[in-house]
């Protein structure tokens, strides 16, 4: 393939992922603005509305690795596509859900093309781009879903009723849908060069299951990436899911000024998944940024919320958003670009790294510190601090995996 076809593919699948990842996010964070109108139509109470809100990462805990395992054997656009059918007839079979159970299957089938996506991010990627524009195009990826929750947040409420929004949302689903099949191919660095292929002309190789079992999950360095992502997503929630409820509780702030302070790490996290790459790229070593990223993570998390009201903390709040979400993206595209993994097992590898990424998420945070520390704050967010020294940790032991030559 000559470059300009390659710059060309590249592109077109950027731009396919991003619309894809877009959907399943979107069709999440629209949920918030509108509590007021589902709950009352589903006859939900608050603890059901929390469930049917964290419903679409079901997927991603139980089918990560598979979805990474199945992309390497079989390939990125047929896998996902795959799940992308069974998505968008999720989110069109949303537009008519009759109860509560209907629609939270509906809403735990709508993830699973996110599931799919964001364990092969990273393969889709470095089948495209050279190593060291990696980074840049998983953070334009992770920074597109980060838009979608902004766009969910930010508009739902100006839909007239859940069957328009339901159906406005299975529409673009559907273009999305359609543009992943008709535009999206793979990479020509994402299959095995065998011996048989180094032959000009030859065909690559797709390796087999249980090649790319082992391949991985012999891997440390797959492995200590993925404890990183799941500290720094750990981190990341428990800033998410109690800050606003933090600053009105010990910091005397109104409901508005609450959501609007916590609304600035959202920009941080936008502006992280897209400068950090930027950054990772000048400075030509992957450790040393990840590591900064990972300390400014821990100060944040552990003391932002305690500072005096005013710009400072404005700033502090931005800068903790911009290195969780930016550490997660360095992490993320570190994956392919570990000699042992490359393009060719880099979606089971973010299987595995996404899956201890959403145990991060899920678990350590509303399972493990909340129901030990409680509502001690000052301990609770300084334990998410150590986390992130716990990802800096593991990253000071991973090989440099971004080599400039100088």
């Amino acid at each position: 393939m000559d470059g300009k076809r390659a710059s060309k593919g590249a592109i077109v699948a950027l731009a396919c992922t991003t619309l894809m990842l877009f959907v399943p996010n979107y069709s999440q964070y629209q949920l918030s603005p509108i509590a007021h109108l589902i709950m009352p139509a589903y006859d939900l109470d608050a603890t059901q509305f929390s469930i049917l809100f964290s419903s679409t990462m079901i997927a991603g805990i139980l089918l990560s690795l598979v979805a990474g395992l199945l992309s390497d054997r079989f390939g990125v656009k047929r896998v996902v596509g795959i799940a992308a059918i069974i998505s968008v007839a999720a989110l069109v079979a949303r537009i008519f859900a009759p109860n509560f159970a209907t629609l939270f299957v509906c809403m735990a089938l709508a993830g699973v093309v996110a599931t799919f996506l964001n364990a092969n991010l990273a393969k889709i990627m470095g089948s495209w781009f050279p190593p060291e524009k990696v980074g840049l195009a998983v953070g334009i990826g992770l920074a597109g879903a980060t838009f979608s929750m902004a766009i969910g947040l930010g508009t739902s409420a100006l839909f007239p009723s859940l069957k328009a929004i339901f159906t406005f949302t299975a529409v673009v689903g559907i273009i999305a849908l359609v543009a992943w099949w008709l535009f999206f191919k793979d990479g020509p660095r994402g299959m095995q060069a065998s011996p048989e292929a180094e032959a000009e002309g030859a065909p690559l190789a797709q390796p087999s299951l249980s090649e790319c079992l082992k391949v991985v999950l012999k891997s440390r360095n797959v492995w200590l990436i993925g404890i990183a992502l799941g500290m720094d997503m750990a981190a990341t929630m428990c800033i998410v899911t109690f800050l606003p409820q933090v600053l009105q509780a010990t910091r005397g702030f109104e409901p508005t000024a609450a959501g609007a302070l916590s609304s600035v790490v959202t920009f941080g996290n936008l502006a992280g998944s897209i400068l950090a790459p930027l950054i990772l790229a000048r400075v030509g070593r992957f450790k040393p940024v990840a590591i900064a990223l990972a300390i400014i993570s821990a100060a944040g998390t552990a003391f932002a919320w305690q500072l005096p009201d005013g710009p400072f903390m404005l700033v502090c709040f931005f800068l903790t958003g911009f290195a969780l979400s930016g550490l997660m993206t360095v992490l993320v595209s570190a994956v392919v670009l570990l000699p042992e993994i490359g393009p060719v097992y880099a979606g089971t590898a973010g299987g595995v790294g996404a899956t201890l990424q959403l145990f991060g998420a899920v678990v350590i945070p509303s399972y493990i510190l909340m129901p030990i520390v409680g509502e001690n704050w000052p301990v609770f967010y300084g334990i998410g601090g150590i986390l992130c020294i716990v990802a800096a940790a593991c990253v000071f032991v991973l090989p440099e995996v971004l080599k400039r030559d100088r």
